[in-house]
């Protein structure tokens, strides 16, 4: 049996559940630690080898903290956060770990005792009457967020049960949640995320009067305490923040939040029923927005690559031609079709996150330049793998250079270990880039790419599909 520093610790292990397509559906809970009914008061049997779906449904109230989990599960990632869960009125630092084995592990740590002794000290000053004023209150305990300016979650909870009275009824909550932060530290690192945060409390501070208690409670979440305000009033200044999101976006990043609002209208009702109530709606918003704001965000990607480079509409019109008339002749099936456009259409999605002036230069790259470009594949995995629900060709886009002989790139694959699709789309493109101009060289006739192709099979390309496309493309040239 695994000892715990505190008797409330434990552990959930989920495997993830993968659909005949190969794509991940949900996750599976396989195993959990000894002591989790004395943490919860749930018997183990009760959710063992249940999906986790199935228990974030049957348990509404988020015992165990796995809503926001749930809602934006992600194979392969990690991350830590801290949450109150009501139900066990208990502080948990909860650490999210997924493995290569695509096992999802979370770590529940009771912090309880740290939180309450915060609360304590401070219940402790008030009591001494040292402090009187609210703002010198909040620069006293450093309630500020150190990234955005804003207050934190410690400042949040106080005001909250400060404020939790008859005479600032109506008292409204809103919950924000910055969509696609993970796409956008991905693709364009951290520095990027951390801009996109900033303008969020921005946009966010020009919307709140000052008495308002305007919050970054996590890494993408944003709450505002709004005393004396109706639900109307919170709906319409939600709209209002939608708007000037539109109208300010991050250089070439649209800013996008999903929110969701509640208001106690009187004193009966617990206000952390009513927090909960607009996380809840907060939840189910971005459900849909935030997939919307993941594709929106990626078109308005691969159109500023457009702009910016040679992966122009008709290159990839044209790649789709050759890929398809590859996959005719071979009979390959209607998904492997469907992977093999969309590969076409967003293969170098990543080269946004590659200075322009390297993409635009004339003549041969640097190794420096060249190494920059070869990243192009690792940031274009990570765009598109934040919506893999939607566009799940991450891993086709991740090794879409590798080549026959094992020395692409990123070099984890060869020969028959490189996917039947990404063969096909390796032999197009590289004669698609010979027979059409780019910047740092001149375009060649059909005859001598084809036999570029024929030097390189068995070294550069798989040698089977190599002859099919050769064969097939010097019909091709005698019917024309």
């Amino acid at each position: 049996m695994m000892e715990y520093p505190s008797k409330y610790d434990f552990f959930l292990s989920f495997k993830a559940l993968i659909n005949d397509d190969g794509h991940f559906v949900d996750y599976i809970l396989v195993s959990l630690s000894d002591n989790f009914q004395n943490a919860t008061n749930i018997k183990a049997e009760r959710i063992l080898g249940r999906k986790i779906s199935e228990i974030v449904l049957e348990y509404e109230n988020d015992v165990f903290g796995i809503k926001d989990i749930y809602y934006n599960m992600i194979p392969k990632t990690r991350r830590k956060f801290e949450k109150h869960i009501y139900e066990l009125d208990r502080w948990y630092s909860i650490n999210i770990f997924s493995d290569d084995r695509d096992y999802l592990i979370l770590f529940y740590n009771d912090i309880s005792r740290i939180k309450k002794s915060k609360e304590s000290s401070a219940d402790h000053i008030r009591n001494r009457g040292e402090i009187y004023d609210l703002e010198e209150k909040r620069e006293y305990f450093g309630y500020k967020d150190k990234l955005t300016g804003l207050y934190n979650r410690d400042f949040f909870d106080e005001e909250l049960s400060r404020l939790d009275s008859f005479r600032q009824l109506p008292i409204s909550v809103i919950i924000g949640d910055l969509n696609g932060l993970k796409l956008i530290n991905d693709a364009f690192g951290h520095d990027m995320g951390d801009k996109a945060l900033k303008r969020v409390a921005e946009i966010m501070k020009r919307a709140f009067r000052k008495e308002d208690i305007v919050s970054r409670v996590g890494g993408d979440e944003f709450v505002v305490l709004l005393p004396k305000t109706t639900e109307k009033t919170a709906l319409s200044i939600v709209n209002r923040i939608k708007e000037d999101c539109i109208a300010n976006p991050l250089d070439f990043i649209k800013i996008s939040i999903s929110f969701g609002a509640a208001t106690k209208k009187n004193g009966e009702e617990d206000i952390f029923e009513i927090y909960r109530k607009a996380e809840d709606r907060m939840y189910f918003n971005k459900l849909t927005e935030s997939k919307e704001a993941k594709l929106s965000m990626i078109k308005y990607l691969k159109d500023r690559l457009e702009e910016i480079s040679f992966e122009t509409k008709a290159h990839y019109e044209r790649l789709k031609g050759l890929c398809l008339m590859l996959a005719d002749k071979l009979g390959l099936s209607d998904i492997e079709k469907e992977e093999l456009k969309l590969l076409c259409e967003f293969h170098d999605i990543g080269k946004i996150g590659i200075p322009s002036q390297i993409l635009q230069k004339e003549g041969a790259l640097n190794s420096d330049e060249w190494e920059r470009v070869r990243r192009h594949s690792e940031i274009g995995y990570h765009i598109i793998g934040a919506s893999r629900e939607t566009l799940a060709i991450d891993e086709l886009i991740l090794i879409h250079h590798e080549r026959w002989d094992g020395k692409g790139y990123p070099g984890l694959l060869k020969q028959d270990e490189i996917p039947h699709t990404v063969r096909i789309f390796a032999i197009a493109d590289s004669y698609d880039a010979m027979v059409n101009d780019r910047p740092y060289k001149s375009a060649i006739n059909n005859a001598e790419a084809l036999r570029e192709i024929e030097s390189k099979a068995g070294t550069q390309f798989d040698p089977y599909l190599a002859k099919i496309f050769v064969q097939m493309m010097r019909r091709e040239e005698v019917a024309i």
